[in-house]
Parts: structure tokens; sequence; C-alpha cells
């Protein structure tokens, strides 16, 4: 492997050693966005961290003995909590929301110039997303994505595609991709606008309203300097490739 920080001093090369044998070739499933529609460990633990404390242990120290015993009445608690039968469960989301924010973002993020590659497939379509500052991707560049990663250096270049499946028709909010927003909120822009564009779903009128620089209006006090709005108007490309 090479490093960029051969320069650096060993203590760098050491952990770099050490992250691509233990975490890349070894035990490589631990990276956000294995298994999609699964809460990430942290978020997961993060997420019921206050409930634990306020509503079991009350944030007071306890033995093991009596932690177990609080640990088990509180997954019974949920357990019964999430019964469909009672008349105040607390149900799994089954598709996720899609707020105006996230509408007015996959309106505007339409609007870059972006060459996206375009797989369709018997039940759904693969589009590869040029990221950051990319503007499109090279037939190499994509055989070169869909091969297993081996260095830290392949595992970064992964980020600079986006790759999302989108499901047809009436699916499609159960449409995938691996972008960072998706694996925190399972929606994420890059799958609204292609719906859109495929007229699976229509946009509220207010999305199309916020010039481009401009985000939805949040709660609070309005700032008392406002960046300057840069208003472009760009077209957005698609290429479509068989392999």
């Amino acid at each position: 492997m090479e490093y960029e920080y051969e320069a650096k001093n060993q203590t760098i090369l050491n952990f770099l050693n050490y992250f691509d044998s233990e975490w890349l070739k070894s035990h490589n499933g631990w990276y956000e966005g294995l298994q999609l529609y699964t809460p990430s460990t942290n978020n997961a633990l993060e997420a019921t961290n206050k409930t634990i404390k306020d509503d079991g242990t009350f944030r007071e120290r306890h033995v093991l003995s009596r932690f177990l015993t609080i640990s088990s009445n509180i997954i019974h608690n949920w357990s019964i909590e999430r019964d469909p039968s009672l008349a105040n469960a607390r149900i799994f989301a089954t598709e996720p929301t899609i707020s105006l924010q996230l509408w007015t973002s996959s309106y505007q993020w339409a609007k870059s110039i972006k060459d996206v590659i375009c797989i369709p497939n018997d039940s759904s379509t693969m589009y590869y997303i040029p990221a950051c500052d990319l503007k499109s991707i090279t037939r190499a560049e994509l055989i070169k994505y869909n091969k297993k990663w081996t260095t830290f250096g392949q595992f970064k270049e992964s980020f600079d595609i986006w790759c999302m499946e989108i499901q047809n028709d009436s699916h499609w909010k159960t449409s995938k991709c691996n972008c960072s927003a998706f694996l925190k909120n399972y929606i994420c822009k890059h799958i609204v606008r292609m719906a859109t564009r495929l007229k699976y779903c229509k946009p509220p009128a207010a999305a199309k309203t916020v010039p481009i620089g401009r985000k939805t209006k949040k709660k609070g006090s309005p700032a008392k300097v406002e960046t300057a709005l840069l208003i472009q108007w760009f077209n957005f490309h698609f290429s479509l490739i068989i392999l």
C-alpha cells in the first residue's frame, strides 16, 4: 500500500498498517452502509441513551446484579411498546418521510451539471452519480468502482461515486443510495429527484420557489446577515450505458 503520509512519523505508518490489515482485510464489515435500512450501531445506541438514563437507571449507578435486572425490565417494556395489537403501540415507520427541505434540496441538486450513468435491470435501475466536484464518470472508473477494494486509498476513492438503485413506479420510496444522507435518513435528494424525473412523484410548488444557495426556513431567530444569493441554472444530464 502506498501512503500519503510516508514523510510523517512512524506512529502514523504503524496505525495505517494496522488499519489496513485489521479493518480492511480481516474485519471489513464494520463500515456504515454495509447493511442498508439498518441503523448504525452508534446511532441506535445514542438514540436510546437518554431514555435508558431517564426511565431505566434514573441516572444512578447500580451494582451489576441490579443493573441486569433493570436491563431486563427495559427490554421487556420496549417489546410491549412495539406490540401492534395495542392501541398506543409504537409502530416502526415503513417508509421514509420527505420534508419540504428535502424536496427543495432535490430540486436544486437537479440543476447541477452531472453526467449520470444509468443501467436498467428487470425491476429497478442502477444510477452512478459523480460525487463532490466531479462532473462525469469514465467507463474505467466505473469498472474500478465495482471491484472490491483492498486498500485504504481505494476505500477513499469509492466516495467519489454515489450508487443509487431506483425501484420502479410505486415502490420508489424503497430505493437505495450509498450517500451519507441516505445511510442516516433512508432517503436522500438523489432518490427524490430521480423519482421526480421519472414521474413517480411530484414535488410541491413550494420546493421550486427557493433560489439556489438559500435553505428552507429553520426554527429560531433569523440571522442578522445573510450570504448573497447565487442564482445559476444548469441542465441535468444523463448518459445511458449497458455493461
